[in-house]
């Protein structure tokens, strides 16, 4: 096998013969030094046209049937194709989105200790006078959306920290937040993920005791865990728009997204919505989303469907803690491309490559095989035709006859014109001996001339 860099130079690798046509007679050859004509036929070097299967307009082929003249029109362009499917891979950091905390500056203490959640109220070293029951302890809440909320400890003879906590936990929406006792300080965790509004701004007493309570702060800001991507996708007419997609933690293995085109494009359904993951991170809700918009300019509404990862291929869509990797991996518009170039491959599917970056099968070489080729009656240079001592034709692709494959770029040895190549070798050498014998009459001319001087 002779490599030559020329596309349309095809080896077979493997059993089987190429179909040739004249428009008559079907021949068989090995012999794979093709080109295109000025018409886009696949022809042989005798201008025999090659078969195969064409494809239909989505690059579709059906093989099998009848083969055909492989014709290729180098000036159809691809008409445009409309975005239908959108992929997304990839993982979204569980570990990403925090909750703000608000702790006291200082912690309660008892004698030369820290408070703990048994401590009695009035064994604490802030305790300036010890209360009594019917006391109240009042908290004034600033919540995780700005509004206020009061709550009180009723004050019972004997109450501990852990009492006092339990009555604010009780009286607090848990959606909100929970208080708990980290080394003796008051700390308030919201439960919203990200910013929040959430502080206590005062507490007190009323009554006959008094608790010198510290101020509080916020130690932690909430951080929102959010990865966004981009990607171009086509109308109906082959027109790019520039689609964002947002996702942003809102709570624990929940996840919600939002969708916007660059160029404001008005989203008609499926903007927002939310994802659930269950506790090992995978997605519990649908992994597909639905949206639509509005192109504009004469475009009419484009639906598009957004996967999040595929189980047919192997790739996830997850929630893990790590990085964020999530990201678009495809999608299957394009706009209006020219053919630039061809490209046919192991299959022998010939594959036209476009200006917009796409590519698509426009026809696949067919291949003949008979079950005894020493009964094939040659006819020519490299060309058999079938006859009954060779048995049954059966024709079909590459891929459909077990170990066959079609090398491009590539000539079978055993099948080049080699007396071409030798005449083309012998003109060569001929054409140097001539320089070389006028080289010679010249040094014979040289060397007398000087010895007649002599």
């Amino acid at each position: 096998m002779q490599s030559t860099g020329k596309v349309t130079d095809l080896a077979i690798e493997g059993e089987g013969f190429f179909l040739v046509s004249d428009g008559g007679e079907q021949l068989m050859t090995r012999a794979g030094n093709f080109v295109f004509n000025k018409d886009g036929n696949l022809v042989d070097q005798g201008g025999r046209s090659v078969q195969g299967y064409i494809a239909d307009s989505a690059g579709n082929i059906l093989g099998g049937g009848a083969a055909e003249d492989i014709r290729i029109d180098f000036e159809n362009a691809l008409p445009p194709k409309q975005t239908q499917t959108i992929k997304l891979a990839g993982n979204l950091n569980a570990s990403t989105s925090t909750s703000s905390i608000i702790q006291a500056q200082s912690g309660f203490t008892t004698g030369e200790s820290t408070a703990a959640l048994g401590t009695d109220i009035n064994d604490m070293n802030q305790t300036l006078s010890p209360l009594t029951t019917g006391d109240v302890i009042t908290f004034d809440l600033v919540l995780n959306d700005g509004t206020t909320q009061t709550i009180t400890h009723n004050y019972t003879a004997g109450d501990t920290v852990g009492d006092m906590i339990n009555s604010f936990n009780t009286a607090l929406d848990p959606a909100e937040g929970e208080m708990a006792l980290i080394d003796g300080m008051l700390t308030l965790r919201s439960a919203q993920l990200g910013e929040s509004d959430m502080a206590i701004s005062s507490v007190s007493v009323t009554g006959s005791g008094d608790i010198n309570f510290p101020n509080f702060t916020t130690t932690q800001e909430g951080q929102t865990g959010s990865q966004s991507m981009s990607t171009t996708v086509y109308d109906d007419l082959g027109r790019a728009h520039s689609l964002m997609l947002e996702f942003t933690q809102t709570a624990a293995n929940e996840w919600s997204y939002e969708a916007s085109f660059m160029d404001g494009e008005a989203i008609t359904s499926g903007q927002t919505g939310t994802l659930n993951f269950d506790s090992t991170g995978k997605l519990s809700s649908s992994n597909l989303l639905n949206l639509a918009f509005e192109p504009g300019n004469g475009g009419s509404t484009t639906s598009f469907t957004v996967s999040l990862g595929d189980s047919g291929t192997g790739t996830l869509f997850t929630q893990y803690s790590g990085s964020n990797t999530a990201k678009v991996i495809s999608q299957d518009g394009y706009a209006q491309g020219q053919l630039i170039d061809i490209a046919i491959d192991g299959a022998g599917q010939v594959q036209g490559i476009y200006d917009n970056g796409s590519s698509m099968v426009l026809a696949q070489l067919a291949l003949g095989k008979v079950q005894n080729n020493n009964g094939l009656e040659m006819v020519g240079s490299g060309l058999y035709r079938a006859t009954s001592a060779a048995g049954e034709m059966f024709v079909n692709t590459a891929e459909s006859f077990t170990g066959t494959s079609i090398n491009s770029g590539s000539l079978e040895g055993s099948n080049v014109d080699l007396a071409k190549e030798f005449t083309e070798m012998i003109t060569s050498q001929r054409a140097y001996q001539s320089n070389a014998r006028v080289i010679t009459t010249s040094d014979e001319m040289l060397t007398e001339a000087v010895n007649l001087k002599r």
